[in-house]
């Protein structure tokens, strides 16, 4: 009996010797799977590159006639719904990580218009951080409340249609890979005070910041907040400029990432669509 997990086995649903583009989706599926081991800017970000490459060969994929056609004939509504479904849950999943990514941005803006002002007499930033502070909680909450209500089930693989898994196994990987971007960017479940301390420990070493930048912002905003002091010393502002600088790059790279990864999600979604409406 040909193995479900193996998509090269002779089956009912593809050719003993598959087409290239299947062969290439195997590697680029393993590729991404075996860098979803750490959650670094940099593994992220490699990550959803990979994804866009993934996702021009899952439309060449989908446009093998004898994948059409299997779409287009199963009688399992079952597998079919989920396709359909997983197609919108990482839509969604995609659209509130841009949201987030949009709001951090626009109150970083507001620190960074405050530090101006600082720089022209002005001493204290201590409500634009509050609000920076405010927004963050908000964008965590709203981040772990959209994963808990898009949590995949244990969904079962269909022997007899190879064209199907590999369509699931796409899903699941791009639903890790951007579960990994929302735990960057939510970043650290450490309390504020823990942040904050490990911070003034630091006395502003560079070179010793954290490896998340959301959570270098965090905790030097925070530290300002809870240090209840009239103003921010010339030192406070080189080095909250530099985090802000490094934080707001590594936003528009992510967001760069996911706008062509939506883009991507939504034609692959009006594919399906279209062929099983066909």
């Amino acid at each position: 009996m040909a193995s479900s997990t193996i998509y090269h086995a002779r089956s009912i649903s593809l050719p003993s010797r598959p087409h290239p583009v299947v062969e290439q989706l195997d590697e680029q599926l393993t590729r991404l799977r075996s860098s979803q081991s750490t959650s670094t800017s940099s593994s992220v970000s490699h990550s959803l590159d990979n994804l866009t490459n993934l996702y021009s060969s899952v439309d060449e994929f989908l446009q093998l006639p004898l994948n059409q056609q299997i779409l287009f004939h199963t009688q399992n509504a079952k597998w079919v719904d989920q396709v359909l479904d997983g197609s919108l849950r990482l839509l969604d999943i995609c659209s509130a990580a841009r949201d987030a990514l949009q709001l951090s941005r626009e109150r970083l803006q507001d620190v960074q218009s405050a530090l101006r002002r600082r720089c022209s007499g002005e001493l204290t930033i201590t409500s634009e951080a509050i609000e920076y502070s405010n927004t963050r909680r908000s964008v965590k909450k709203a981040l772990k409340k959209c994963l808990k209500n898009h949590k995949s089930g244990s969904e079962q693989k269909d022997e007899a249609h190879a064209t199907v898994n590999m369509l699931k196994d796409v899903q699941a990987v791009t639903a890790d890979t951007l579960k990994s971007l929302v735990s960057y960017i939510v970043g650290s479940q450490k309390s504020g005070w823990s942040v904050v301390s490990k911070l003034i420990n630091k006395n502003n070493n560079k070179e010793l910041a954290t490896s998340n930048e959301f959570d270098d912002v965090d905790a030097t905003l925070n530290s300002l907040i809870c240090q209840k002091k009239s103003g921010i010393s010339s030192s406070q502002t080189e080095n909250l400029t530099y985090q802000i600088s490094e934080l707001e790059s590594e936003i528009q790279d992510f967001d760069e990432a996911l706008e062509c990864l939506f883009r991507h999600l939504v034609k692959t979604r009006a594919t399906l669509l279209n062929i099983f409406s066909y």
